[in-house]
């Protein structure tokens, strides 16, 4: 199962960098990997274990389209 849904917004664990997730890799036993767009307009591709959720209280994700209620 995946930790971080793409539309995710998660921050690198070396720093305070912040980025959204746009790909999920799944493949069989291996470790699920990640490419996040970082606020900074860089792309990389990450393990697991090197993100987590960019707020602690909650996950968040991003939505491009804006509720209609």
């Amino acid at each position: 199962m995946l930790k971080f849904p793409k539309g995710s917004i998660v921050k690198h664990k070396s720093g305070e960098i912040r980025g959204e997730i746009v790909n999920v890799f799944e493949q069989g036993d291996s470790p699920t990997g990640y490419y996040v767009k970082w606020d900074d307009g860089n792309h990389s591709y990450h393990l697991e274990k090197e993100l987590s959720w960019a707020n602690v209280d909650r996950p968040r994700m991003h939505y491009t389209q804006q509720s209609s209620k």
